[in-house]
C-alpha cells in the first residue's frame, strides 16, 4: 500500500513537472523495487543457531512476550529450566527485529515454547552451527581427504552442515540464492586460488571452461560440488603448459550466518574448526604406468604331448606302400633258373638211360 501511495504522488509530480520525467521514473523504479531478500527473518519453529546475531522474531513469537525452555522429556507444566521476556506486555519494543542467540545464555539448549498460551506454541528451535568439508572420491564413493591419489581420479568437495535450513524459504520465508553465507576456496600447491577448472586441453571446441563455485547454495546435507566431475587436471594451456601441476591442493570452506564469525569472536580465543571453518586436502600424483605383457622363453627338453613331430627331410623320406587287409590281390608265383652244369647232367643221365634201355 505505502508503495502505491508513492507512485501515486511521484504520477502528480509528473503531471506538474515535465522536465523531471526521467528523474522521477528512477524514483518510481528504485522504490518499487522490494528490499533485498534476507537469512535473518525467521519463521515459526524455525531452526536458528548459537551465535546468529540480528534475528527478526517477530513472525516466530506470534504475539508471545516471554519463551521458556524445558529439559527434554520434562514437564511442561512445571516451571522451565531457562525464560526469557522478550518484552513486557503491553510495550513495544525493536528487540524482536535485532534478536541474538548469545552463546552464554543458548547454549546447550533446544526447543523454545511461548509461555503465554496453552498449549505451548514452538518459537524456535536452536541447534550448535556444525560444518565439515571432504575431498570425495567419486569413483570410490569414499572419502580420500589427506590421501594420494592418481591424477585421474574423479572427485569433488563434499560439505556435511546441520546449518543448511537457514537457506530453506520454509524456516526463512525472505531468502534467496544470493544469501548464501557459505564461502569455498580451492588452492593449488603454490598456494595460489584455483578461480576456474578446465573440462579439456584450452582450445579444444568441447572443452568447458567453468568458474569454481565458491558461493554454494547449501541446502541439502551432504553437499557435493556439481562441477568437480568435470574437472581434468591434466588439461594444457594453448601453448602446452600443464594447467594444474601435480602436488597437495586444499578446500576451504567458512560460513558467516548473520554475524555468527563476530559473535564467536567476541566470547574469547576458541577453536572455530567445525564450527565457522573447515579444510581439507588431496594430493594427485602420476598415474601408474600401464602394465606391459612379459613374454619368457620356454625351453623344452622332452618333447611335450600333443605337439606334432617335425616333418623328416626328403633324403630321409621311406615310402612305403599300404596293401589293403579287406580284399588281398593274387600273387603270380616265379621261380629262379638252375646253374648250367645241373642242366647239362640231368640231360647226359636222361640218354645214358634211353639208351640202356634199348639193348
Amino acid at each position: 500500500m505505502n508503495v502505491i501511495m508513492f507512485i501515486i504522488r511521484v504520477l502528480k509530480l509528473l503531471s506538474m513537472q515535465g522536465k523531471y520525467v526521467v528523474l522521477a521514473l528512477i524514483i518510481i523504479l528504485t522504490g518499487a523495487v522490494p528490499v533485498g531478500a534476507s537469512t535473518a527473518k525467521i519463521a515459526s519453529g524455525a531452526p536458528v543457531y548459537v551465535g546468529e546475531t540480528d534475528l527478526d522474531i517477530s513472525s516466530a513469537l506470534n504475539g508471545c512476550h516471554t519463551i521458556g525452555w524445558w529439559l527434554d522429556g520434562a514437564d511442561s507444566s512445571a516451571p522451565p529450566q531457562k525464560n526469557l521476556t522478550i518484552y513486557p506486555i503491553n510495550t513495544v519494543s525493536d528487540k524482536i527485529y535485532h534478536f541474538n542467540i548469545t552463546p552464554d545464555f543458548f547454549a546447550g539448549t533446544g526447543s523454545w515454547y511461548c509461555m503465554d498460551k496453552e498449549p505451548r506454541e514452538l518459537v524456535f528451535e536452536v541447534f550448535e552451527p556444525q560444518l565439515d568439508i571432504k575431498v570425495w572420491d567419486l569413483d570410490h564413493n569414499q572419502d580420500i581427504s589427506k590421501a594420494s591419489v592418481p591424477v585421474s581420479t574423479n572427485i569433488t568437495y563434499r560439505v556435511d552442515t546441520n546449518l543448511y535450513p537457514a537457506l530453506l524459504t520454509l524456516h526463512r520465508p525472505s531468502v534467496n540464492p544470493s544469501d548464501s553465507f557459505f564461502t569455498v576456496t580451492l588452492l593449488n600447491p603454490q598456494g595460489r586460488e584455483v578461480g576456474t577448472i578446465y573440462s579439456g586441453n584450452a582450445g579444444n571446441p568441447k572443452t568447458q571452461i567453468l568458474s569454481f563455485e565458491k558461493k554454494p547454495f547449501i541446502t541439502v546435507s551432504p553437499y557435493y560440488w556439481k562441477n568437480g566431475k568435470d574437472w581434468d587436471r591434466s588439461a594444457r594451456s594453448n601453448v602446452g603448459e600443464t594447467l594444474y601441476p601435480l602436488g597437495t591442493y586444499t578446500f576451504t570452506i567458512n560460513q558467516n550466518l548473520n554475524s555468527m564469525r563476530e559473535t564467536y569472536n567476541a566470547s574469547g580465543p576458541m577453536n572455530l574448526t567445525g564450527i565457522i571453518t573447515g579444510s581439507a586436502s588431496v594430493t594427485f600424483i602420476k598415474d601408474p604406468a600401464p602394465d606391459t605383457p612379459q613374454v619368457t622363453p620356454t625351453i623344452m627338453t622332452t618333447p611335450p604331448e600333443n605337439i606334432p613331430t617335425p616333418s623328416p627331410t626328403p633324403s630321409q623320406t621311406a615310402i612305403f606302400t599300404s596293401v589293403p587287409t579287406s580284399s588281398p590281390l593274387p600273387v603270380k608265383t616265379t621261380y629262379a633258373p638252375l646253374p648250367g652244369w645241373i642242366v647239362v647232367g640231368a640231360v647226359a643221365a636222361a640218354g645214358l638211360i634211353v639208351l640202356e634201355k634199348k639193348r
